[in-house]
């Protein structure tokens, strides 16, 4: 994942910061990213300060309309409404590709409980052969992650965090996962996969 300083330069930040996870955890153990920039394919986090009253009624009447066009959308496991940009997520997936040299795609975009049955725990699952990494990124909720695997030694290890919106969770590929507690969350799921495999 080598590239030249003033290409790198050029990137958008949160496609920086996540190339930099990635190189970090790539085939050794689960991370989670606790990002600083936004990823504009899975919209904005919500990080601003209750008593800023310096938010101009333009941006208002902008984030009101997304709220409604969300709620319009939001149809649940496996879709791509409520807050996910599918120009966006399409432009990021092929950024990513280009910069790690890894096969992205978007997996799915799951809402947990908009469907029967989706909001209860999850039970434990593995990536179709083992051979896909993933990253999870959090839109909505908070979501505990339950992972299990073998560790760089080869030993079984495990692994468990609660997933805010905006952070990232990386699963190695052959891992499994589990999803506890998650009702009306919404995350989305991206599988990296090396070329050649």
């Amino acid at each position: 994942m080598y590239m030249p300083d003033e290409a790198w330069e050029r990137e958008p930040p949160h496609l920086r910061e996540i190339v930099l996870f990635l190189s970090v955890h790539l085939d050794r153990t689960p991370g989670v990213l606790w990002p600083e920039y936004d990823n504009p394919a899975f919209g904005a986090i919500d990080d601003v300060d209750d008593g800023d009253d310096t938010v101009e009624a333009e941006e208002v009447e902008e984030v009101e309309e997304a709220d409604e066009v969300e709620g319009a959308d939001d149809t649940g496991a496996g879709s791509a409404g409520g807050g996910v940009c599918p120009a966006q997520v399409d432009r990021f997936t092929a950024e990513l590709a280009s910069l790690t040299g890894l096969s992205v795609r978007l997996d799915r975009v799951e809402t947990a409980g908009a469907v029967p049955g989706v909001g209860a725990d999850a039970a434990w699952t593995g990536q179709p052969g083992g051979r896909e990494h993933l990253l999870i990124h959090q839109i909505a909720g908070a979501v505990t992650w339950q992972l299990g695997g073998a560790g760089e030694s080869g030993r079984p290890e495990s692994f468990q965090c609660r997933l805010l919106p905006g952070e990232l969770l990386y699963v190695p590929a052959g891992w499994s996962r589990r999803r506890l507690g998650a009702p009306r969350a919404r995350y989305a799921v991206i599988c990296l996969v090396s070329k050649g495999d």
